[in-house]
Parts: structure tokens; C-alpha cells; sequence
């Protein structure tokens, strides 16, 4: 069975994406499999972190 992957969204300001992405790798780890920042508007960032989940739905 494969892994079942999920994904997080956190908002930002550019002097905040260092920490933002900071964090994501402290708290993933090697379950971290990418990050994507997407810039709005308005100048704020969206931040997508995809990580490997633990998570086994029900059968």
C-alpha cells in the first residue's frame, strides 16, 4: 500500500518564509516531501507543505 501523502497550507509574509519553512523541516523531517510557496495578490505568501502521513483510513 502507499503511503498516503497530505498537505498544509500556511499563510506568510516574505520575512516570514524562512521561519515558515524552518519549521516545516524540523517538524516533517524525512517525511517532508516537498514545499511550495505561492505569492498572491496582495504580496502574501501561501505556503504548501506535503508531508508522508501515518494516517490509514478505514477499510
Amino acid at each position: 500500500m502507499n503511503p498516503m501523502e497530505m498537505t498544509v497550507k500556511r499563510k506568510a509574509f516574505l520575512e516570514e518564509l524562512p521561519k515558515v519553512v524552518d519549521d516545516a523541516v524540523r517538524e516533517y523531517g524525512p517525511r517532508l516531501r516537498r514545499i511550495e510557496i505561492a505569492e498572491d495578490e496582495k504580496g502574501c505568501y501561501t505556503v504548501f507543505i506535503t508531508y508522508e502521513s501515518d494516517f490509514k483510513p478505514p477499510r
